[in-house]
């Protein structure tokens, strides 16, 4: 696996950018077909798709188009497996798309989503959930190499795109707008990057009301219910009741969170977490007289995400920039997905993120099914990202995502070699909020008919 190994090794390299291979584009391909023999060997939904396909080598990338999982597929499992408790049966779904076998759980010490999840982590299994704002919750497993090489990357990704984290002497007290714990893939990322640059005893957290899967899907269920009319008055007051016992523990924490670190903006210090929940910091503080530029200068901020469903003004984003003056020293905005290894950082000299080499993007057209990537490698393209992660190790790293994106490959700006990524949007926020995929839906029928076989074949014993 020579072009693999060569991909691999830069994520030990403080710039893996700048020292991309010349010949970033036929080492990346080579690397997907080594990737992919040895994950169809793995995972059977990838054989099975794989033979139907008619694939069984990757002449070129165009090749692995219908073998990309869309993220609907990390959430395919029916909803009665958890709101049955049938945790056989869920776990019977995760393992169609892991490549590690998944044995050894206590089911009887299993009494809800989260008790699914540790018991998973206690057998060395880290499933992840996703925030779960479309309604339905994703899980993502990740192997004990996932896991932490999803740590290191944070670390590299965030000290290239800031300058002013490149000095790993230095210590900040930590404000990350996140939960202190929960299964969502970033609060764990996030809270283990805090340990390693933060003050001792100087890491702040948003809430300690935990981030629950299971609260997630209540939720979810329920919002159902009450849509569909079947929910009855006695099970909506408790649901609101507990809602709104919730939310307000959770909006007392945070504006505790805010007081404390609007106290200490002269200090310089590191802020974490989502651009929606940043703007938070920025309203608070102009309805006090608050200025902007009056944080410390040398405050670094690393962000993500957009909206994320909240009701912002249109130029919340600006507004924050202008607040906290982002500049190269101070600033990372990373673009990623849960199902993906690391994060694409902020590349500063051209607005835009950067892809590392180890993540190979696909501009596909709005349906998924056709590949637009330039042949030679260079130019720029508009639509549908997908990635090929190569260093996902407990499963498949092909997946589709739901944004529409702008591309520019072999730019060569500012001596970096992988593509950028700009003008990111999702395809449900477009005219028309369509976002259908035509390829989601043949994964995701294979995912079930694999759950099916399993269930027989039990029965049948």
């Amino acid at each position: 696996m020579n072009a693999l190994s060569s991909l691999l090794q830069l994520t030990d390299h403080q710039d893996p950018f700048r020292n991309a291979p010349d010949n970033l584009h036929a080492v990346q391909l080579q690397a997907v077909r080594e990737r992919f023999a040895q994950r169809r060997q793995q995972i059977r939904i990838l054989e099975k798709r794989a033979g139907e396909a008619g694939v069984t080598e990757l002449e070129t990338l165009d090749d692995a188009v219908p073998l990309l999982f869309a993220d609907a597929v990390y959430k395919s499992y029916p909803d009665s497996f958890i709101e049955s408790g049938k945790w056989r049966h869920l776990t019977a779904w995760l393992q169609t798309l892991t490549t590690n076998k998944i044995d050894g759980l206590d089911y009887s010490k299993i009494h809800d989503l989260d008790g699914w999840i540790n018991e998973l982590r206690r057998n060395g299994h880290y499933v992840m959930s996703s925030s779960g704002t479309s309604g339905k919750q994703s899980f993502i497993y990740q192997s004990e190499t996932d896991r932490e090489l999803g740590w290191r990357l944070l670390d590299q990704g965030i000290r290239w795109a800031a300058s002013g984290m490149r000095d790993r002497s230095r210590r900040y007290p930590a404000y990350l707008l996140t939960p202190s714990s929960g299964s969502y893939t970033g609060t764990e990322r996030m809270a283990k990057f805090a340990d390693s640059i933060a003050l001792p005893g100087d890491i702040h957290y948003m809430s300690d009301v935990p981030q629950s899967a299971a609260q997630t899907t209540r939720m979810a269920r329920m919002r159902r219910a009450i849509a569909d009319g079947t929910a009855l008055p006695s099970e909506i007051e408790a649901f609101q009741n507990e809602n709104r016992e919730r939310t307000e523990r959770v909006q007392a924490d945070f504006r505790r969170f805010i007081d404390e670190l609007l106290e200490r903006r002269r200090e310089p210090m590191f802020i974490m977490g989502m651009m929606g929940m940043l703007y938070q910091i920025v309203a608070t503080a102009r309805e006090r007289g608050i200025p902007d530029g009056d944080f410390h200068p040398e405050t670094i901020i690393s962000i993500g995400g957009g909206k994320k469903g909240a009701n912002l003004p249109e130029d919340f984003q600006q507004q924050c920039a202008r607040f906290f003056n982002f500049n190269a020293t101070n600033f990372n905005d990373g673009y990623g997905m849960g199902e993906v290894s690391g994060f694409c950082p902020w590349f500063h000299e051209t607005k835009a993120w950067t892809v590392p080499p180890w993540l190979v993007p696909l501009v596909l057209d709005s349906t998924g099914e056709r590949l637009l990537n330039p042949r030679d490698g260079k130019g720029v393209v508009e639509g549908r990202l997908a990635m090929i992660d190569l260093l996902a190790d407990g499963r498949w790293g092909g997946v589709i995502s739901g944004d529409k994106v702008t591309v520019e490959f072999g730019h060569g700006i500012d001596g970096v070699r992988t593509p950028i990524i700009r003008d990111v949007v999702r395809y449900k926020d477009l005219p028309g909020g369509d976002d259908k995929l035509s390829c989601a839906g043949t994964i995701d029928a294979y995912v079930r008919g694999e759950i099916a076989d399993m269930t027989e074949a039990r029965t049948a014993k």
